[in-house]
């Protein structure tokens, strides 16, 4: 959900705002065989099996020159010699990278995982790395990596039947995820589609699958009711200093109103205006010699100005305003001494009385200009540091990733506000299915697809290492993870399950039962994350099923001495609402598989594979049985608003909690 809250003085009010492939043309028989294949993605993978050509060294040299010439750029931009291209390059390990920049650079294992080493530098969520100079450099990294090791493979072997075989299964993998999508297939669709399109040979195929599955994999939506309900009201007590018609007014003036939000019809981007409409209560003082002149006046007014906001842009027209003035007059009063003081009052009074409606008409002019002046210039400011939190919040971050592809989709009607975005990188699949229904009351509504988690979670976990060397320890997660996750890890399960034992006991002691005993005793373990795909997601039959891909892990009494490898743990949690909270309660066994294993669609594993597998998982259910693993249950706090300018702070009432066929749909009521 993309959100934005605006405040400022004046208005006293938020602006509530939710606030992501370029194919080559194929050639005239490619064109044929994607419509002849244009329902049957396996088909027309399996029929581009024979599109490979080699890659020699003459095939080579452009992607190699590419990553020589943004890096080259690259340099340039960040000046060489300066502290600042010192620290850019400790950063990005440009000592890795440096090697391969070189004539005649070395390509093979090490070298390919130190440049899989900086990608992950480029594409971690860094100030500065959304800029073109290094998304550049980071693409043609990308690239580069991939053709390196097919042109490596190529001086050693033919590398045709290698891709008839590649695309062959990835036409299987089609298949499997056209008839019954999952974790696995998700994965594995996307890897292919990667190593595809960076190579280049079957851009027909890319551009299909590509096409097949990218809708929007994250939709929300604010309703007008609630932009309208967090909207506060105008309350401003303000000296009055004006001339009119001769005469110097002095005086106070409190300002009051409120502000509504009146969402449009557009199909491409939010078109809203805003309303302000109040009164202004005045007393004032005016002096024209010989006499003064004391009233009171009340003035109703009304102001609008149109917003347009888009990906690409925050724009507003001009505000139109209406006053109307009314004036009391409460005494005229001679100044300078007393002589004369009856016949000044009298004539003056007079011609007070003549000005009346001119000085009203003037009055009500005078304070169109100043609430224009203002409205305006509340209204750009909030409108410009909305636009600096929606770049440097949500596009910034999602573009260093490379997740964010596509622009942000952005609409209105008369009912709500509309994101739909779709969150994956050049590497990576959404689905194929618009979400399922929202409740109609809903005021704010959030549905992501099990694609949007998946494919943002190697940002924060790729070759992560989870570690507890003792006890009386707190876990410890390394790596390049980002701070938020680290501080994250260090709640471990245990004061988790304390907390809400702890909770649960002034409630009800009474059902509190005393925590079993551990029987097993404790043993160092670490979990060493996949580095491509460390972590999966499902949303299906209210429940949320979590696989972790290990590259390493030791946490059994299997192989003591030396860790297992490519091992998978998947674990199951019911989703339950709990008044405006989310519950999520463990559900059957936690079970273990190799990486890549599918039991959806696989059902060989060797004879070690299962005895190892067994034994897993046997001593993972009885380590979370006795708290030392995955918690029983995992509460979600519930959702609390800023606070408000009476001091309160307003919890979103939970009114729909649904997973099932891919989708969690949560939708709000505001209090």
């Amino acid at each position: 959900m993309r959100q934005i809250l605006l405040r400022r003085s004046y208005l006293g009010t938020h602006l509530l705002i939710l606030g992501f492939l370029l194919f080559a043309n194929p050639a005239w028989s490619e064109i044929e065989k994607a419509e002849e294949h244009s329902t049957d993605l396996s088909g027309l993978a399996a029929a581009a099996s024979q599109d490979h050509r080699t890659f020699d060294n003459d095939r080579f040299e452009p992607t190699r020159q590419e990553l020589i010439n943004s890096s080259a750029a690259l340099e340039r931009a960040l000046v060489p010699g300066s502290n600042l291209s010192k620290n850019w390059k400790r950063y990005l390990k440009w000592d890795l990278l440096t090697p391969q920049l070189q004539e005649g650079a070395k390509i093979d294992r090490d070298s390919l995982e130190n440049l899989k080493t900086v990608l992950r530098r480029f594409r971690a969520n860094h100030p500065g790395l959304e800029l073109p100079v290094f998304t550049r450099t980071a693409a043609a990294l990308d690239r580069y990596q991939e053709v390196a090791f097919w042109n490596a493979l190529a001086a050693r072997r033919d590398t045709a039947p290698i891709y008839d075989s590649y695309m062959k299964s990835f036409a299987e993998q089609l298949r499997r995820h056209k008839e019954a999508p999952t974790m696995e297939t998700t994965r594995q669709v996307g890897q292919a589609l990667g190593t595809v399109g960076l190579l280049g040979d079957s851009p027909q195929v890319v551009q299909a699958v590509h096409e097949a599955y990218s809708r929007p994999n994250v939709w929300a939506d604010v309703s007008t009711s609630a932009l309208n309900q967090l909207a506060a009201p105008v309350c401003q007590m303000r000296p009055v200093r004006d001339c009119i018609l001769g005469a110097t007014v002095r005086g106070t003036a409190i300002t009051s109103g409120l502000v509504r939000f009146y969402p449009l019809e557009s199909s491409n981007r939010i078109e809203m205006d805003i309303h302000l409409a109040g009164v202004i209560n005045s007393q004032t003082q005016a002096f024209k010699k010989p006499v003064r002149v004391s009233s009171s006046g009340t003035t109703n007014y009304t102001a609008s100005k149109r917003l347009y906001i888009s990906d690409d842009q925050f724009t507003t027209m001009g505000p139109q305003v209406s006053a109307r003035t009314h004036t009391h007059i409460r005494s005229v009063q001679k100044t300078g001494g007393r002589f004369g003081k009856r016949l000044v009052e009298k004539i003056a009074w007079k011609k007070v009385y003549e000005k009346k409606s001119q000085s009203e008409w003037i009055a009500a002019r005078h304070a169109e200009q100043k609430i224009a002046d203002s409205f305006n210039q509340q209204v750009v400011e909030a409108l410009s540091n909305g636009r600096v939190n929606y770049e440097g919040k949500l596009r910034a971050p999602l573009t260093r990733v490379g997740l964010l592809t596509e622009a942000i989709h952005l609409s209105s009607n008369s009912n709500a506000i509309h994101t739909q975005a779709v969150l994956a990188s050049h590497k990576q699949i959404t689905t194929d299915a618009l979400p399922p229904g929202k409740l109609a009351d809903n005021d704010v509504t959030v549905q992501l697809h099990e694609t949007a988690v998946n494919n943002f979670l190697p940002v924060v976990l790729a070759g992560a290492v989870l570690r507890q060397e003792r006890e009386d320890e707190r876990p410890k997660l390394e790596g390049d993870v980002p701070p938020w996750l680290k501080e994250l890890s260090e709640k471990s399960p245990q004061e988790i399950a304390e907390n809400v034992q702890s909770a649960a006991a002034e409630i009800a002691p009474e059902l509190v039962a005393e925590p079993e005993k551990k029987s097993m005793p404790f043993r160092p373990w670490y979990f060493k994350f996949n580095t491509e795909h460390p972590a999966s997601v499902s949303f299906e039959d209210q429940k949320l099923t979590l696989r972790m891909r290990l590259a390493e892990l030791q946490a059994s009494e299997v192989k003591e001495d030396e860790p297992l490898k490519n091992w998978d743990f998947i674990v199951t949690y019911k989703v339950i609402q709990d008044g405006n909270e989310v519950l999520l309660k463990r559900e059957g066994d936690i079970e273990a598989f190799p990486t890549g294993f599918d039991p959806r669609w696989d059902d060989k594993l060797t004879g070690e594979q299962v005895g190892l597998r067994s034994n897993l998982a046997k001593n993972l259910n009885k380590r979370a049985a006795e708290g030392q693993g995955f918690p029983a249950e995992i509460p979600i706090p519930a959702i609390k608003l800023p606070q408000q300018n009476d001091g309160n702070q307003l919890t979103l009432q939970l009114a729909q909690l649904d997973c099932d066929n891919g989708w969690l749909t949560i939708g709000y009521h505001l209090p």
